[in-house]
């Protein structure tokens, strides 16, 4: 089965792997492509984490073509209460045009941080983390969650979570009229 991703990151291609092979056994194959998600570096709210989401896997099918599955995921930041959440979206469409949407599980960004991004006076997180942790390009390495959490959830899983929520119409079609 091919699968169109519009993204290099290796995290969330691995995401988006792992996410496919849960439900189809046979073999999967990514293909890949550097896609704008028309969003800025660091979408704020699930309006616009889904609009980048649902443009990276647009943008991807168009340039690929070859697919059953096209598969756009972003990152970005919602607010709940006081708290300024980290979540995943993933938007797959198939060549009919069909759209399911996933969320991943999603997590508190320290207030510290928080404050630069939603006042958009940093450009993304990956920017705060790397200065912070003294990594470089965390978003592509697990991400911040695998900092947060002592290797034990990375940026891969939230993405693999995310794709199998999308999914769940795919894999029910008798529920969804897919």
């Amino acid at each position: 089965m091919k699968v169109c991703a519009g993204t290099k990151n290796p995290s969330k291609i691995s995401g988006i792997r792992k996410g496919f092979e849960t439900f189809y056994a046979r073999d999967i194959e990514i293909l890949f492509t550097d896609v704008s998600s028309e969003v800025p570096p660091q979408p704020i709210g699930l309006k616009e984490i889904i609009k980048g989401a649902r443009n990276r896997a647009l943008e991807a099918f168009k340039k690929l073509r070859k697919c059953e599955f096209s598969v756009g995921v972003e990152a970005g930041i919602f607010r709940f209460g006081n708290a300024a959440m980290d979540i995943q979206a993933a938007v797959i469409f198939d060549r009919r045009g069909k759209e399911s949407i996933g969320l991943s599980p999603s997590f508190p960004i320290p207030q510290v941080f928080s404050d630069l991004l939603l006042h958009r006076e940093v450009r993304e997180l990956e920017v705060l983390v790397d200065k912070y942790y003294g990594t470089e390009n965390i978003g592509d390495k697990g991400g911040f969650i695998k900092l947060l959490t002592k290797e034990t959830v990375t940026r891969e899983d939230l993405t693999k979570y995310a794709v199998i929520m999308a999914l769940v119409p795919w894999v029910n079609k008798d529920l969804y009229h897919y």
